[in-house]
């Protein structure tokens, strides 16, 4: 058995993976993360590896300490890597944007792919047909155009992302709705287009928890994978285990 950790800004989420295929997961907020990973290694004592993705770092001694009877890998830049990189410097490329990437080398091999992945920043990736590379963008998620619009205005409130019903906003609070909603709708729309100009036969991969807020047409039109990273993320253990 495997342990797969994901370390992100807000969340800490744990899979247990068996031939290659999730049989338990549990999400839970920073906080309460060494709890529930401490839970699993009881829960599941024939763990024998882990990787860990950890974007956040606030947790790196607590983890060290965790793990230290186990054989560990740490998902960044300097592992053996199922592709090749022309981000510069490669160390700067995120332990979670790495292990997105190597999930798209597994599961769509030999095609041109765009990686969009909507968490506390929507990133973009491009990798091409001989698993390539080539870099992309980052720009604000959902939670953080809200927490900025209300943390730079004297007005403007703290709001709860919430899916805009109408068209125009009749209030500051639909208008900041639909700004944010729309704003990114449009940002994808046009990543996509411009990445079909240059690559032909292109494959979008949509990821990340705030995929589900995206409008059901965008989100039928592309592959939307929920647990797309831990895929990745095992795959990168396996391809460094000593075992």
């Amino acid at each position: 058995m495997q342990l797969v950790v994901d370390i992100g800004n807000t969340r800490i989420k744990s899979y247990v993976f068996e031939n290659d295929k999730i049989i338990e997961n549990k999400s839970t907020l920073l906080a309460s993360g060494i709890l529930s990973i401490r839970q699993l290694l009881t829960t599941f004592n024939q763990i024998n590896s882990v990787i860990v993705s950890d974007v956040n770092k606030t947790l790196t001694k607590k983890i060290e300490a965790l793990f230290s009877r186990l054989p560990v890998v740490h998902c960044s830049s300097s592992i053996n890597l199922p592709f090749t990189s022309l981000y510069t410097p490669k160390t700067q490329l995120g332990a979670d944007r790495i292990a997105l990437l190597a999930a798209s080398c597994l599961t769509y091999p030999n095609t041109n792919r765009l990686l969009i992945d909507l968490g506390s920043c929507i990133t973009y990736d491009i990798i091409d047909n001989n698993d390539v590379h080539h870099g992309g963008a980052i720009s604000p998620g959902f939670a953080m155009r809200y927490k900025s619009m209300h943390t730079f205005t004297g007005k403007l409130p703290n709001l709860t992302p919430e899916y805009p019903k109408e068209t125009l906003g009749k209030s500051t609070s639909e208008s900041m709705h639909r700004g944010v909603h729309h704003g990114i709708v449009d940002e994808i729309k046009g990543a996509i287009v411009d990445s079909n100009k240059k690559y032909k036969d292109l494959t979008v991969i949509l990821t990340g928890g705030d995929a589900e807020r995206l409008p059901k047409p965008l989100k039928n039109s592309i592959f939307a994978h929920s647990n797309f990273i831990a895929y990745g993320l095992n795959y990168l253990l396996k391809l460094n285990s000593t075992l």
